[in-house]
């Protein structure tokens, strides 16, 4: 190998769309993949930038169906692109330990893309290797399979998004990655390597203000599953389920474990902060519809994580003496509507927990 080793856990859109842009700055990719995956996901594999409206072959990685297929290491970094419930199964877990054993000689930093309270000692105990060797990674881009069934908006070329096995679209800030700074050293390194792409950057964050974001969005997209996933406009118009949803927003940003930042972050986002941020996310993710990405994700891709981490910050508070009512009453709608039908998001309910690659 030449460049830096990668291997990546997964080859969905977010293991594909980081893997790229690693490749693209130098880097040796390998992807580990589920058994019986590997030619699904074997080079070349097309992806679609909704940026510049290009679509661009990735090719010269690797595919493994098991950790014994890697040989003898010497991985600078490994990326597993679980979600928060996926790291928990059954496989999940069984994936973890077997990339632990094979690490635990190394010097190997891991980049975990999971969300909720806990994910990361899940990834630590699971993985059984030091806890400052493990870091909290996620896309900073949006990124979903070009066989996803969302709008096409001009000028995308709808025949170039599902020509592509990912398409995704950077903020404009370009930040296609973002990683905490658990152990400084390594994510400087992963970020300088990440940013010789050219076209994409990876910003830092400490990981206070990471614990934060990793928890506090999640009941705007429940009450969104509530709505039906309508533009932020119309979400923000039904005033009862809206200021329900900033209520307990701010009851995850106030829990004692987000320290000073999450107190302050209560107090700043409220209904009308809220509503401004999504509704500009709206317009600065076009042409790929930023509600209708969510709903694909949030209402189906990684639902149940979402949903596993607003009760894990309703537990949280409840047993640090907090009544988390809106929390509590947020969920008990979302339970409800599950009872009357699997698909209250629009989707039917066995897609909400499909496994990636």
């Amino acid at each position: 190998m030449t460049g830096p080793a990668i291997l990546i856990v997964g080859a969905g859109a977010t293991g594909l769309s980081v893997g790229y842009h690693l490749d693209l700055a130098g880097a040796e990719i390998t992807f580990l993949v589920r058994p019986g995956t590997a030619a699904r996901a074997a080079p070349p594999t097309r992806l679609y930038c909704y940026d510049d409206a290009s679509l661009a072959t990735f090719t010269g990685y690797r595919v493994v169906e098991s950790v014994t297929e890697l040989g003898a290491g010497g991985f600078d970094f490994v990326v597993i692109t679980f979600d928060g419930h996926t790291a928990r199964t059954p496989h999940g877990q069984d994936t973890l330990r077997a990339i632990g054993e094979f690490i635990a000689p190394d010097k190997t930093t891991v980049i975990m893309c999971g969300f909720g309270l806990g994910v990361r000692e899940h990834h630590v105990r699971t993985l059984g290797i030091a806890a400052e060797r493990v870091l909290h990674g996620f896309v900073g881009l949006l990124a979903h399979q070009g066989s996803a069934d969302l709008p096409v908006h001009p000028p995308a070329d709808r025949d170039q998004v599902r020509e592509s096995a990912v398409a995704y679209r950077h903020p404009g800030n370009r930040v296609g990655f973002r990683l905490d700074t658990t152990d400084p050293v390594a994510a400087k390194a992963f970020a300088a390597l990440y940013d010789r792409c050219g076209v994409s950057r990876c910003a830092l964050t400490s990981p206070q203000m990471d614990k934060l974001f990793s928890t506090v969005g999640f009941a705007v997209y429940a009450a969104c599953d509530l709505a039906g996933w309508p533009d932020f406009t119309t979400m923000a118009a039904d005033r009862p389920l809206w200021k329900l949803a900033c209520r307990a927003q701010r009851e995850i940003a106030a829990l004692p474990e987000h320290g000073w930042r999450g107190k302050l972050m209560a107090i700043v986002m409220g209904p009308r902060v809220t509503r401004a941020i999504h509704t500009g996310a709206e317009k600065g993710y076009r042409p790929l519809d930023y509600q209708a990405f969510n709903r694909f994700h949030h209402g189906g891709k990684v639902r149940h994580q979402d949903i596993d981490s607003l009760r894990e910050c309703l537990e949280s508070g409840r047993r640090q003496g907090k009544p988390m009512k809106a929390l509590t009453a947020l969920l008990q709608r979302l339970d409800a509507a599950d009872e009357i039908t699997p698909t209250a998001s629009g989707r039917p309910a066995a897609a909400r927990s499909e496994p990636e690659p």
